[in-house]
């Protein structure tokens, strides 16, 4: 018999069968398996442990709320809800903004957590590319190098104010000074 977090790694695996991240071409499952294992470093409550490998499957697969509802529970469900973009939203900026201002107002700390880890991992997933090919990378995400840069500095001060982990705000504040430079932190 599985465990739930076992359960979880084979539904992830299963729900992303044959998905590459676009912009690095690993298997999307990894992408998971890292935020897990940030998260895992800072909680070890299973249904944290379940979202945080679930966090992305509404947004990448054919699974809805209701299928992680009868398969890992409300909580659950509730959680990589809250994690997951609204795609009615066509336009790139206008979805993140309405992402940044949920995160802005959600005060679960676990959620909080698990975005900032999901977008840490996104960051140390484009290292390698701007090495090699620098800001033309922000072309390859769907929007500008200006755009991710709010993006990813919004978001990082929602996750400080809120608290977060401090050892995954340090590492994610390390890769935007790489990204976008040095920044004042203050609201």
């Amino acid at each position: 018999m599985y465990t739930k977090v076992e359960e979880a790694l084979q539904f992830v695996m299963k729900a992303n069968k044959g998905q590459k991240i676009k912009i690095t071409g690993m298997d999307k499952s990894f992408h998971h398996i890292m935020v897990y294992s940030m998260i895992r470093d800072i909680n070890h409550t299973e249904d944290v442990l379940v979202a945080s490998l679930l966090h992305d499957i509404i947004n990448d697969s054919e699974y809805g709320y209701e299928e992680i509802e009868e398969l890992f529970g409300t909580l659950v469900a509730d959680m990589v809800s809250d994690l997951s973009e609204d795609m009615s939203i066509a336009k790139w900026l206008d979805r993140k903004k309405e992402f940044v201002n949920r995160m802005k107002r959600n005060f679960d700390i676990n959620v909080i957590n698990i975005m900032i880890a999901d977008k840490l991992t996104t960051l140390l997933s484009y290292y390698e590319h701007f090495i090699q090919n620098g800001d033309k990378l922000w072309k390859l995400t769907g929007g500008s190098k200006d755009e991710n840069c709010w993006l990813f500095r919004e978001l990082y001060l929602v996750a400080k104010k809120k608290n977060a982990d401090k050892k995954i705000l340090s590492r994610y504040k390390e890769l935007l000074i790489v990204y976008f430079g040095d920044f004042d932190e203050e609201d």
